[in-house]
């Protein structure tokens, strides 16, 4: 048996839908935050984990080209919400649930402003009460649930958006991780088999997950927003911002692309 372990996000439903019912593979979902702890732990064989993951993880992984969670300009999900103009942020209050956005952030408003805000949790801003915070990166589904209730945030950014200004390529979030040297078998052409089954399958999937979304959006967003696949242009894209990740500090090692090595 084969476990495969995802984020349980509407965004990840292309990847993974109908896996569960495959002979010999199990799912396992959880927040992004996670699933790094779940591979390397050994509670599952392959992970849509954080790009980020591969450069701070405390073993060597590899990247497994059988898709990924990316997008070539805006992504609607990844955004900062901030009641002060942008340029002038010293604090943002982030969502722990992905690294890679939270390293991206970083990225763009260091490149974009010559700003390095503190970033703060965002659990520890609600706990703390009083004001809202000044300024919030959210991701995912809570970013169409939260949207009704972000009017006195005027100042957004879409970080895809952004990145793709900023250097002409896709950006990917997520991709699937491997722990380096591990014998697969089969599991990466299941993965691409079903990525490629799901692109043709998005009203049933929309139908199926897309709880608290209106229907078109939902649609426009896995049918045109968000990209799956894993190519060249992606590749690229992740070693750019790994080794931007790293000329900044946000990791302290700047690891080599490492590809598994079966064809998918």
């Amino acid at each position: 048996m084969r476990t495969v372990a995802a984020v349980s996000f509407l965004n990840a439903r292309p990847l993974i839908e109908g896996l569960a019912d495959q002979p010999g593979i199990a799912l396992r979902t959880d927040v992004p935050s996670r699933l790094l702890e779940l591979l390397l732990g050994g509670g599952a064989d392959i992970a849509l984990a954080p790009v980020i993951d591969f450069q701070t993880a405390p073993a060597e992984l590899c990247v497994v080209p059988a898709g990924a969670i990316g997008s070539d300009g805006p992504t609607h999900t990844v955004r900062v919400f901030s009641r002060s103009p942008l340029p002038t942020l010293d604090v943002v209050s982030v969502d722990g649930d992905s690294h890679t956005s939270a390293a991206l952030l970083q990225v763009v408003l260091e490149a974009l402003h010559g700003r390095r805000p503190e970033l703060v949790p965002l659990a520890r801003a609600a706990a703390a009460g009083g004001n809202p915070p000044e300024a919030v990166l959210l991701i995912g589904d809570k970013v169409v649930h939260a949207e009704n209730g972000t009017a006195g945030y005027p100042h957004q950014l879409d970080l895809g958006e952004a990145w793709k200004k900023l250097t002409g390529l896709p950006f990917v979030f997520a991709a699937w991780l491997a722990r380096s040297g591990e014998d697969l078998g089969e599991l990466p052409r299941a993965l691409a088999d079903c990525r490629r089954r799901n692109r043709r399958r998005i009203p049933e999937i929309v139908a199926a997950h897309a709880n608290g979304w209106p229907r078109e959006l939902a649609l426009r967003y896995l049918g045109e927003i968000l990209r799956y696949e894993l190519g060249e242009r992606e590749l690229a894209a992740i070693e750019l911002f790994w080794s931007r990740c790293h000329a900044l500090g946000i990791t302290e090692r700047l690891r080599p692309m490492r590809l598994y090595s079966k064809d998918v």
